[in-house]
């Protein structure tokens, strides 16, 4: 309760922006050398001017990542490599495509000096040399709302989750988890949307990507479930045919700041908090406190009513959704001190079904059933609200009735055997009952009450059936 609390908490700070997201989210990686110029070695300064312009090849649509948008690269991505050409005082030039698979086999004639944005793999690193990640994200999984926050995948490897096919790490959870059931789909906006249509239990992705789909819709149908081990490194490609190029990348890398990662990051995924007035605040916090009390309440509302279903379980007989045994106990013993007390008058009635065995055997255990379900409602229909029905066990049923004489218990009862003696039961032609009743006689108990009921049920029975005796 107390990391659930917490973990509600943190969301609202970051939903009314007192928190700022990339605070926790981010990891950055700090640099070794802070100085305001790039060192460079005399050859690699000689290799940059040659150049004049490095070719890139980017994903054309992986927000908040990267997106060539009308001919313009935008995103996390874009920003970075506006940085390395400025610190390297070059002009980085995108090459067109559609699609990224289209992407990666231009890397293989070298049409691309550089990819913004690729994991290694044995099969790239044929053609391509690696840079050091220049940031890194926590993989995070996407539930409905009504879903419990989870504590790591091994919580979830029972699951379907969801994974964008094409990306690597779908295969690297694979290696690390062989029991994970992962289904790829297209793309993230696919997966969210069978998560919210619970075809999906969840979907992995990157942190960044969760929380950019979820500024533009799926607010209050879902949520970030819980932060996974695994994280997102994401580095550049460079063509390994001109090692100097990688060399060249990691010294632009390794002189980031911290407050130029900070800064291209938040601009993309944080959400910023700007405070004018101690007012304002108050009223932010205020806010929290209120969204906390709410949701207790609610979650009080829904303990309170799984409670009270589990109450009318345990009193309730499953088949005939009238009252079982055990409640029958309570309210018989509870007439039965009223009436010691007040001197109330109160009687039972004891009801058997004639010949049920016939029944079970001629039709069925199905049909069986059916006379029980159908026996009750038609008790429930034709007894006061003050009465007291259930099912005392097998084909019998018990009927408390307080403020009943003896003489007005035998009239009820009769009344009843005659309401079913004459009701026309959907699969057979004729059911009749055995009624035996009993009125509470001053200094007895309910065992001597109890076994007064079932001699006179028993007599009726030995009387031909179908009849209402008391004792």
């Amino acid at each position: 309760m107390r990391c659930f609390t917490q973990s509600i908490l943190i969301l609202i700070l970051i939903s009314i922006g007192l928190l700022s997201l990339s605070v926790f989210a981010v990891e950055y990686f700090r640099p070794e050398n802070n100085s305001e110029t790039l060192q460079l070695t005399v050859e690699e300064q000689q290799y940059l001017q040659l150049k004049q312009h490095i070719t890139m090849c980017v994903d054309p649509d992986w927000m908040p990542y990267e997106k060539v948008d009308e001919g313009r690269h935008i995103g996390i991505v874009a920003d970075f490599m506006r940085l390395f050409a400025n610190k390297l005082n070059i002009h980085i030039e995108i090459l067109p495509n559609r699609h990224w698979l289209e992407e990666l086999t231009q890397g293989k004639p070298r049409q691309c000096d550089i990819f913004s944005l690729v994991m290694p793999t044995p099969e790239r690193k044929q053609f391509l040399d690696f840079t050091q990640a220049y940031f890194s994200f926590p993989l995070v999984v996407a539930v409905n709302y009504q879903e419990y926050f989870i504590g790591g995948i091994n919580d979830v490897l029972d699951k379907k989750l969801g994974i964008q096919k094409d990306y690597d790490y779908a295969e690297l959870l694979r290696l690390q988890y062989p029991d994970i059931y992962l289904e790829k789909v297209e793309s993230l906006d696919e997966g969210l949307e069978k998560v919210s249509r619970n075809q999906l239990y969840g979907m992995i992705a990157s942190l960044p990507e969760v929380s950019y789909a979820f500024q533009e819709q799926y607010i209050g149908e879902l949520k970030i479930a819980g932060k996974l081990t695994q994280k997102l490194n994401l580095t550049m490609g460079a063509r390994n045919d001109e090692p100097l190029l990688v060399e060249i990348f990691n010294k632009a890398i390794a002189q980031l700041s911290e407050h130029e990662q900070r800064e291209i990051i938040n601009d993309w995924i944080s959400i910023k908090y700007v405070s004018e007035t101690d007012y304002e605040l108050l009223i932010k916090v205020a806010s929290v406190m209120l969204l906390l009390f709410v949701i207790f309440m609610y979650r009080y509302a829904l303990i309170r009513r799984h409670n009270y279903r589990l109450r009318h379980l345990s009193v309730t007989d499953k088949l005939t959704n009238i009252n079982n045994r055990m409640k029958l106990d309570q309210e018989i013993g509870d007439a039965l001190s009223l009436a010691q007390r007040y001197q109330h008058h109160f009687s039972i009635i004891i009801i058997d079904i004639d010949h049920f065995k016939n029944i079970n055997d001629k039709y069925g255990h199905l049909v069986g059933d059916y006379a029980l379900k159908a026996l009750a409602q038609l008790l429930s229909n034709n007894i006061r609200d003050v009465d007291t029905l259930g099912r005392w066990g097998g084909e019998e049923f018990l009927i408390i009735c307080p403020g009943q004489t003896l003489k007005g218990g035998r009239l009820m009862a009769e009344k009843l055997r005659t309401i079913i003696d004459q009701y026309p039961f959907e699969y057979f032609a004729h059911l009749s009952c055995s009624f035996g009743v009993a009125a509470y006689a001053k200094d007895q108990n309910v065992d001597i009450l109890l076994t007064r009921a079932d001699n006179a049920l028993y007599r009726a029975k030995d009387l031909g059936r179908n009849k209402v005796c008391t004792n």
